[in-house]
């Protein structure tokens, strides 16, 4: 019985104690949004800090238009934010026929600037954030220095809004 009874104790304790997380840190990358402007990233989001709207597949645009809808970003106001398409280093070798695809469809030379795609190891870039899959998108609120402030995954919705609200420095 006593032996049950200190069990019980220990995991009370384990479950009631803070949990050690490590802090997450944006990659280190260099990459290019779709008007061909160089960036090194995450030092040259354009705020402090920046939404970053993560996606990994094409018909996950419908969901990263969702957030921006929900969050009221605008191109030219409000907080600064970014999407980062991450089609991983196999696409390098179509970079101009995927680049030119993207322009083709977002024609404002302000949201080509918000639109920085990733070229390098979508599995390197998935672990440095504890991202696990691609199946979903995520949206992180990341800092000129790499810290992450939140990591919130899939769809918008009014807790995930809350959640990315909360987590501004």
């Amino acid at each position: 019985m006593f032996q049950i009874v200190r069990i019980f104790a220990t995991l009370i304790i384990i479950l009631l104690s803070p949990m050690a997380t490590a802090n997450v840190v944006f990659p280190l990358l260099t990459a290019d949004d779709l008007n061909g402007r160089s960036l090194n990233l995450p030092a040259d989001f354009p705020g402090t800090p920046t939404i970053v709207l993560i996606a990994y597949k094409r018909n996950q645009q419908p969901s990263i238009d969702a957030w921006v809808e929900r969050l009221g970003l605008r191109e030219n106001e409000g907080p600064a934010w970014v999407e980062l398409p991450v089609v991983g280093r196999g696409a390098a070798f179509f970079r101009s026929f995927v680049d030119k695809g993207m322009r083709s469809g977002i024609t404002s030379l302000g949201m080509r600037a918000r639109t920085i795609t990733i070229y390098s190891s979508r599995s390197a870039f998935n672990l440095a954030l504890g991202i696990a899959g691609r199946r979903e998108i995520y949206v992180a609120l990341v800092d000129p220095d790499g810290t992450v402030h939140a990591l919130i995954k899939g769809d918008v919705t009014e807790t995930k809004v809350q959640k990315l609200r909360a987590a501004y420095p």
